[in-house]
């Protein structure tokens, strides 16, 4: 049982330190921003594409739900007919990602349609030009006045990605998020009364920190396990050796015990004075293949009133011979053999007393009681008288 407990232990201890290493997983997305602003157009000489890039790493809770922490580094630009915009951007997420493929079933491919929501926050700066002159306009925040050279933005994201797996540590994923933002409201920095928010679309790699070792199998420490079983042995050794002394134990105490009833029956036997057994009193040869004891007529008046007590003569089954009439109902007493029929028969020549189990007026009724009485006693004979 030790050793059972032990490699279970073992076993469980290793199981989870490589489903804790299972669950982790590190991205890579490279983005395009879209602004939502008023300032929508990239027509402007030196307009510059909005690329973002992003880092983040993951934490698989099961098959359908991820937890998920993200760093991005992005710019935006655009113009309409008379000015352009500038703006950087610094920002982390933390966010919540859900295998919608889930809801229709367990998925056996490992394909994902993720939806995905969070919160963020960071930092930004805007500036505005004239598009002719290319005079800056606007700045946001002003460093000059409040002296910082970026704002606050918090905001909440929601979005969706599809993640296609290529191996079983990586998946390609192409996905979008927007963003909603909070105390930083004009992006372009063109209206400070209007609600700018924007979005990214994203393309790039998850990589599952996932071991190459088999899942249905658990690799140990060739010398520890050695060590584990080498006790879990000597345990085995020491319970066998224990179950062996225990036996010994048994016996020496069923051997005490059966010593302990011969004597009590001696001394019942020698303690007894009370009699009035059926007297028999002759026994004569066997006869052919069975035990057999026949009685001859007598015409003492003792001999037939125990003849009349005994019945015609018949064939007894015999199961035992005691020295006083107290031992044999001793023994009918914790006998587990049928009692309706038994009776004691004092033989007188023997000096003994004999417990008859059942009698019969046929050899072969006879011999079918005693085959009865040897299932528990194997010295049961028949005898006639």
């Amino acid at each position: 049982m030790k050793k059972i407990t032990s490699l279970f232990t073992l076993a469980f201890l290793a199981s989870l330190s490589l489903n804790a290493q299972n669950k982790f997983s590190a991205n890579i997305e490279f983005g395009l921003g879209i602004p939502f602003v008023e300032l929508n157009q990239n027509t402007y000489p030196g307009y510059k594409p909005n690329l973002g890039i992003n880092a983040g790493i993951g934490y698989q809770f099961d098959k359908a739900s991820r937890l998920r922490g993200d760093l991005m580094a992005g710019q935006f630009n655009g113009n309409n007919a008379t000015s352009y915009f500038q703006a950087n951007s610094y920002e982390g997420s933390l966010s919540y990602e859900y295998n919608l493929l889930h809801i229709f079933g367990p998925v056996s491919n490992n394909f994902k349609l993720n939806a995905r929501i969070g919160i963020g926050a960071g930092m930004m700066n805007s500036y505005l030009y004239d598009i002719t002159t290319r005079n800056r306009l606007v700045e946001v925040p002003n460093a000059g006045v409040s002296g910082d050279a970026f704002s606050v933005q918090t905001f909440i994201l929601g979005g969706a990605n599809a993640g296609i797996p290529i191996n079983k540590k990586m998946d390609i994923n192409i996905g979008y998020a927007h963003r909603l933002l909070f105390f930083q409201p004009w992006v372009d920095a063109y209206d400070p009364n209007s609600f700018d928010t924007y979005g990214y679309v994203t393309a790039g790699v998850t990589f599952y920190l996932k071991s190459d070792k088999d899942e249905s199998k658990i690799e140990v420490d060739p010398k520890k396990f050695q060590a584990l079983q080498m006790k879990a042995d000597s345990s085995d050794a020491f319970a066998a050796q224990a179950n062996r002394n225990n036996e010994k134990v048994a016996r020496l105490e069923m051997s005490n015990q059966e010593k302990d009833m011969q004597l009590e029956m001696m001394r019942s036997e020698l303690d007894s004075l009370k009699a009035n057994p059926v007297v028999v009193t002759k026994e004569v040869k066997p006869g052919k293949g069975e035990r057999m004891v026949v009685r001859e007529s007598s015409t003492d008046q003792s001999s037939g009133a125990t003849n009349a007590e005994l019945g015609p003569i018949r064939y007894r089954v015999v199961v035992v011979s005691a020295p006083s009439q107290a031992g044999a109902q001793r023994f009918i007493d914790r006998t587990k053999l049928d009692k309706s029929e038994m009776m004691i028969a004092y033989i007188e020549k023997l000096d003994t007393y004999r417990v008859i189990y059942k009698s019969s007026e046929s050899l072969d009724a006879a011999k079918k009681a005693a085959q009865e009485a040897r299932q528990y006693y194997s010295d049961a004979w028949i005898a006639k008288f």
